[in-house]
């Protein structure tokens, strides 16, 4: 009996450690996602923060350069592109890798609208539906991005480790991981590239399960982890391990999600420092004054002026308000705000959601600058010694109706709403009633 009781407690401690393996994997793949999308560098093609790597369709650990179509937006983890080692689950295989369409990497400027749908920003959603291992919505792809009170949301992409060979509910033979269907079987078996999807060991049906009604009752149709559809709730993602009545295995997938909450914020950080480093380096340039904002109630879908007397509103593409106080009329050198080039039409996607403030001390029409009468950002302190203050709103709390003319109201929360006029402004963690990310100088 002893011995029938170390076995199994030997069964079950190598079960834990090939778990945690899995799942360490897992939460590798996640945090390098999350860290390229938040670093993405603008180049000529108007990458923009927040694109995230297409998946690699032929296991050649590069991510593809565009994946427009669903299909291609499912495939291996470009693990290479991430700068990541070979990541493998605890059956030895390399991780699978979902992208929410709103998330995906193009070679062209999906923004051209500051506003538009097509724009990557606070307000953007995840679509991807993803299922518990009880048939359960955790992550629903339905949820739109104005109505942040519908929990839970969209995932913005999903990572699978596809665990050992199993036959799929329904199928006739285990799946199969070679490289048979191949233009060149021999090719690809020695370097391990396919040359199509085609290709056995590319093709997501050999790695990624299915289950059903008739071994979770909670599902009204199919759940096949081998496809997906974007914002709908029909066709996502399903959790593993899920087992038949008679308590075989028909679904080993194990996934892990990145969240809008696991992003977005360090995205909103991101951008606000781009603004405020604009800012400091302007005033570096023109002896320490700030450009005049453009007003709250301008037409952010076109290009916005500054205007004399604003010292509070959205960063300005043109500064002819402030070149009548003898200060330059062009953003310093790698500012994205004015958007010149196509490096920097980025900023497109922020526009509408990036205010500032600045301190009448250090504003164009001020003789000497200093802090005679600056801002205060309460918490952290009740001391007015701020120069300016940027903030990013965030995704729409309940009530917000956003749109070109909308007030600060529409955007902003608390003492943020109105603080220019008291010169107070309000840093604190994010809740259901507050959201604004705010930096300052």
């Amino acid at each position: 009996m002893m011995g029938v009781l170390l076995t199994i407690a030997h069964s079950s401690a190598i079960e834990t450690q090939r778990q945690r393996q899995t799942a360490q994997a897992l939460a590798r793949a996640k945090e390098a996602l999350v860290a390229y999308a938040v670093a993405v560098k603008s180049d000529s093609l108007a990458t923009r923060p927040g694109d995230l790597p297409c998946p690699d369709l032929d296991d050649d650990g590069h991510a593809e350069l565009t994946c427009s179509a669903t299909s291609k937006r499912l495939g291996r983890l470009p693990w290479k592109t991430l700068g990541l080692s070979d990541l493998r689950d605890a059956d030895g295989e390399r991780l699978w890798y979902a992208l929410s369409t709103n998330f995906q990497r193009s070679t062209v400027n999906q923004c051209t609208t500051p506003g538009g749908a097509k724009c990557l920003n606070s307000e953007t959603p995840g679509t991807i539906t993803v299922r518990d291992a009880s048939g359960a919505i955790v992550h629903d792809g339905t949820t739109p991005a104005n109505n942040p009170a519908v929990v839970p949301s969209g995932a913005i992409a999903v990572v699978l480790a596809p665990g050992a060979v199993i036959t799929r509910l329904g199928g006739a033979s285990a799946q199969d991981r070679s490289c048979s269907g191949d233009a060149d079987v021999a090719g690809c078996e020695n370097s391990g590239i396919c040359s199509s999807p085609a290709t056995a060991r590319c093709s997501p049906v050999n790695y990624l399960d299915i289950a059903d009604s008739t071994v979770l009752p909670a599902l009204a149709a199919a759940e096949d982890n081998k496809d997906f559809a974007d914002a709908n709730n029909d066709n996502g993602f399903i959790a593993g391990p899920i087992h038949n009545p008679a308590g075989d295995i028909v679904l080993n997938d194990t996934l892990i999600v990145v969240r809008y909450s696991d992003l977005m914020p360090k995205l909103e950080q991101r951008v606000a420092r781009e603004a405020l480093a604009c800012l400091r380096n302007y005033a570096r340039d023109n002896a320490e004054h700030y450009p005049w904002a453009a007003s709250v109630s301008d037409n952010y879908a076109l290009s916005l002026a500054d205007t004399s007397g604003t010292y509070f509103g959205r960063l300005a593409q043109t500064l002819n308000a402030t070149k009548t106080n003898g200060f330059s009329d062009h953003w310093p050198q790698y500012c994205p705000i004015g958007m010149q080039v196509n490096e920097y039409k980025w900023w497109a996607n922020w526009v509408n959601l990036v205010f500032y403030g600045i301190a009448p001390g250090y504003a164009p029409d001020a003789s000497l600058p200093g802090c005679g009468a600056c801002l205060t950002v309460n918490p952290p302190s009740a001391s007015a010694s701020r120069r300016v203050v940027v903030l990013v709103a965030g995704r729409p709390i309940t009530g917000q109706i956003r749109g070109v003319g909308s007030s600060t109201l529409a955007y902003l929360e608390d003492a943020n709403r109105d603080g220019y006029l008291s010169m107070l402004f309000k840093q604190a963690a994010a809740t259901a009633a507050f959201n604004d990310t705010v930096v300052y100088q």
